[in-house]
């Protein structure tokens, strides 16, 4: 899932020093677990004694986020972020180099940074530039009780309506209308694609990104349904749409979502799946949690660790009241212990772990309303009822949404609901943002200049024009 977010705002500035002037683009890669991200300051110089900078997250979308201050003293510079519970320290290790580690929430990361005359710019040779042969609009609408305002980009044909359209819904995580990551921006290819095909597409902003507005703290994958649907609402009211025409591509978390949207919405004309879960967020979780270990531990130590994961989610799964869950999950780590060989132990790195610090650290993160949704609620209760056409996509090596287990399961939830016009396919070599890999991993998705494989777009335009458009 596409789960990869980070928020900075910066503080900013006083005594300088001559010898050593920060003026300029520092950049540097911040890792974060299995993702590398770069992280990039411009500092610009005020008087003397003050500078005001600007922060950018460029592989997550992020441009000039606003400092507040920057802190030079001698040889040390510090940048605070009270707002994200942030704070960057580093020393000159020249003019031209900063050794620092930036701490968040109790992890320390080590950030290295360098002074470069130009931000790196990643080559993405698929991302669409105008001008464009289609007609592009920007929108904005509500939600009926005005507390969610979304803001969108609605591209359609030049030649004579009404089009068959999609709305796209995109993956976990608060992402723009385009789904960028790692400066790729799959949406805009896809809407590119196909809108030079005769079809409308309809990519909206998250909350809370771009334009956007709503609550996320409290909000679910069932809320997200709940904005997919204003978007159908608006474009109920376009005489460039196909009224009759109108369905859902979603990806990752989007995939969830989208035969939700069908039971709200059974005139929906057909779903694209693009790497969406047909199980469960526990065993999708189990899978992505412990894989990693595999290689880094001996078998009888992942299959200890695998066995404590899978009994803490299926608590979670099983019991809708945290403080029962964070009981159990106690007991359950405890047990766990006591049970373990040394060598296990020294393994897995939790001689000193309590169960009190495994339920606050481990446990309590899986609690948050979007999360513990998606690990307790079963996508087949949707998929079930789903009778319009589907598409369900997978790449190969997805490690995110794994594909065999994924497409089975919604294959059969869709034979249960009776559907015939059900297409699953899984391309070769193709990870979970449908890019030719190597490695495979997430961190190379950045690597990659590929943003979406041309196969896949065109069996989706295939699909889209023999069981939607020509109908």
């Amino acid at each position: 899932m596409n789960k990869f977010i980070f928020s900075f705002l910066i503080l900013c500035s006083n005594a300088v020093y001559a010898q050593n002037d920060p003026s300029g683009i520092w950049e540097g890669k911040l890792n974060v677990g299995t993702l590398s991200l770069r992280i990039v300051f411009h500092i610009d110089k005020i008087d003397a004694n003050n500078y005001k900078a600007t922060m950018d997250s460029p592989d997550q979308g992020a441009k000039g986020i606003p400092c507040s201050s920057v802190i030079l003293n001698n040889d040390s510079l510090i940048i605070e972020s009270k707002f994200a519970g942030a704070i960057f320290k580093s020393q000159f290790v020249n003019k031209e180099s900063l050794k620092g580690v930036f701490i968040q929430r109790g992890s320390n990361l080590p950030l290295d940074l360098k002074h470069v005359l130009k931000e790196t710019e990643l080559n993405r040779p698929q991302t669409p530039k105008p001008p464009f042969n289609y007609n592009v609009d920007s929108v904005e609408y509500d939600n009926a009780d005005k507390t969610v305002h979304l803001a969108a980009t609605l591209t359609y044909p030049k030649t004579k309506g009404p089009f068959a359209v999609a709305v796209m819904i995109t993956g976990s995580g608060l992402q723009d209308r385009d789904e960028t990551i790692f400066e790729h921006k799959p949406f805009a290819v896809i809407a590119d694609y196909l809108t030079k095909n005769g079809i409308a597409i309809l990519r909206v902003d998250d909350r809370t990104k771009g334009k956007s507005k709503g609550d996320v703290v409290h909000a679910t994958s069932a809320d997200y349904a709940n904005d997919a649907m204003t978007s159908i609402q608006y474009l109920l009211t376009r005489n460039e749409i196909n009224k009759k025409k109108i369905g859902v591509i979603g990806h990752s978390e989007g995939g969830f979502i989208s035969p939700m949207i069908y039971t709200k919405w059974p005139q929906l004309s057909f779903i694209i799946s693009l790497a969406g879960t047909g199980v469960s967020g526990t065993e999708i979780l189990l899978k992505q949690q412990t894989d990693v270990l595999k290689p880094l531990v001996s078998n009888a130590a992942y299959e200890s660790f695998y066995s404590l994961t899978k009994q803490t989610l299926q608590t979670i799964h099983d019991n809708e009241n945290d403080s029962v869950i964070l009981d159990k999950s106690k007991k359950i780590f405890a047990d766990w212990k006591a049970g373990l060989k040394d060598s296990i132990s020294i393994q897995l790195n939790v001689n000193m772990a309590t169960p009190e610090m495994y339920a606050n650290r481990q446990v309590k993160p899986e609690l948050q309303a979007w999360l513990k949704y998606f690990i307790t609620t079963e996508p087949d209760q949707f998929w079930c009822k789903v009778k319009c056409p589907v598409l369900a996509l997978n790449g190969e090596k997805d490690i995110q949404v794994y594909a065999e287990q994924n497409t089975t399961a919604i294959a059969a939830s869709l034979k249960k609901a009776g559907n015939k016009n059900v297409t699953v396919k899984i391309f070769p070599g193709l990870n979970h943002l449908f890019q030719h890999c190597t490695k495979c991993t997430v961190n190379e998705y950045g690597e990659l200049e590929e943003t979406f494989s041309i196969a896949a777009l065109e069996t989706m335009n295939n699909w889209l024009q023999q069981n939607v458009v020509k109908k």
